[in-house]
């Protein structure tokens, strides 16, 4: 069975809706209307015979002439019977035979041949002549019937105008779903295609369908962004293993055919060896940032004492670099927070090594540590080679580097240190800004706070 459309489920759905309402207020209409017709025809009997036997007794006792007297008026039959319950005046109505029954001042609902009727009687007393009945009928059939012929004109005009509300609102929901099926047509297109670039672009609009648009326009972009940059990384990461394997393969074929003395050999095996490390580094770090973009590294926080493990990490950086570079540490003491340290520890090095890959012998970096405001501020300052200004918001990037003529080997980096710190400082809820001018020099900033919520 075929499933129906959205727009013909609402079109439904309220159409029902407006069914149900219309005979609901047709039916309080009716009742209401019946309810207020009886009340009258129950109040003007009761007037008209009450009245008519005001009229029909003079003051003195006697009883009036009845043929100078209207029997029958807006609707109410009057009819006069002597004390024998003998017809003296006045006219039944047509279909109701004339054996009545008689109470005085009292109000009954008859039926005759399938028609009701409202029965009203009066007992009227003379001094010098026997007493007289004034009997009053309405008949219930004949004013309802206004009351039926109303409701029946009402439910044909209800129906009518559901009618014409169910198309109209059909036609409404079809135009309000074309950006819907623009929407659609577009997805469709762009999985087809595999055209990232498209966008939805119905224009602008307030209502929710615009903000959907809208909504699938800016996934788009993060998702064309995303695959630019996986196309990147992997166009990257491909070119830096390919020249460490370049040279093993090469450093092997010097060995088999080439090298004739021992230290021939050593120095070709010392070169693969570099080699090798340098595609385990690589191929360690794609692992660690592989990880990242899954979340699957577990953070381990714990109390840190940051002013100690930052002497440390220095301490080891001064040892392991052989260039002629001071490094001036600015330090508070006894600076703690809530951290994963082998993270943290990552960040540390990450920058400093940064610095002291960018700047040659006789500069200087500065490391700072401090804490302001229940934050933790660390940066790491030098008076290298400095950034352009246009290279700033890529450096975080993978594999970048604002100095393109800079090969790898020389500095021993593969453009990703800075993608982890970045990471690793949105992981404990902080920033990591940089200040730079070429030629004289940077400042990487990492601001976290204390304890993190």
């Amino acid at each position: 069975m075929k499933k129906l459309s959205i727009k013909l489920k609402v079109t439904i759905w309220y159409t029902v809706v407006m069914i149900i309402i219309s005979a609901a207020a047709l039916f309080a209409m009716n009742s209401f209307s019946r309810n207020m017709m009886e009340a009258s025809m129950e109040n003007g009997l009761k007037q008209a015979v009450n009245e008519m036997a005001k009229q029909i007794s003079r003051p003195e006792g006697r009883m009036r002439p009845v043929r100078d007297f209207e029997l029958y008026s807006h609707g109410v039959y009057m009819m006069v019977y002597d004390d024998k319950k003998k017809l003296m005046r006045g006219m039944v109505p047509f279909g109701i035979s004339d054996e009545f029954s008689f109470s005085d001042n009292e109000l009954r609902v008859t039926s005759h041949d399938g028609n009701q009727y409202y029965e009203y009687d009066r007992l009227i007393h003379f001094q010098d002549m026997p007493d007289c009945w004034l009997k009053g009928i309405v008949s219930v059939s004949e004013e309802m019937s206004a009351v039926d012929a109303s409701t029946r004109n009402n439910i044909i005009l209800s129906a009518v105008l559901i009618l014409i509300a169910a198309a109209g609102g059909y036609i409404i929901i079809s135009r309000a779903f074309v950006p819907v099926e623009t929407i659609r047509k577009t997805a469709k297109e762009i999985s087809e295609s595999r055209d990232l670039s498209r966008r939805i672009s119905i224009g602008e609009g307030n209502d929710e369908i615009y903000a959907l648009a809208s909504t699938f326009d800016e996934m788009l972009d993060k998702i064309e962004s995303s695959f630019n940059q996986e196309k990147q990384f992997t166009s990257d990461a491909s070119h830096e293993l390919r020249t460490p394997v370049a040279v093993i393969l090469s450093e092997c074929e010097y060995s088999q055919e080439c090298a004739k003395t021992v230290d021939e050999y050593k120095e070709s095996v010392a070169s693969i060896k570099r080699q090798a490390g340098r595609m385990s580094k690589l191929i360690s770090e794609l692992l660690t940032i592989s990880r990242m973009d899954k979340n699957t590294i577990s953070i381990e926080l714990e109390e840190i004492d940051l002013s100690e493990l930052l002497s440390f990490v220095c301490d080891e950086q001064v040892e392991i670099n052989d260039k002629n570079i001071a490094l001036t540490r600015n330090i508070q003491s006894n600076v703690t927070a809530t951290c994963d340290r082998l993270l943290i520890t990552r960040l540390f090095i990450n920058l400093i090594s940064n610095a002291y890959r960018y700047i040659g012998d006789g500069d200087k970096i500065s490391v700072n540590l401090s804490e302001a405001d229940g934050n933790v501020i660390f940066s790491v300052e030098d008076n290298g080679i400095g950034i352009a200004e246009k290279d700033l918001p890529k450096i975080w990037e993978r594999f970048y580097r604002a100095d393109s003529a800079r090969t790898s080997d020389e500095h021993d980096s593969m453009g990703l240190g800075l993608s982890m710190v970045k990471w690793i400082a949105k992981c404990h809820n902080g920033s990591v800004s940089v200040e730079s001018k070429p030629g004289e020099g940077s400042i990487f900033t990492f601001v976290m706070p204390k304890n993190i919520e």
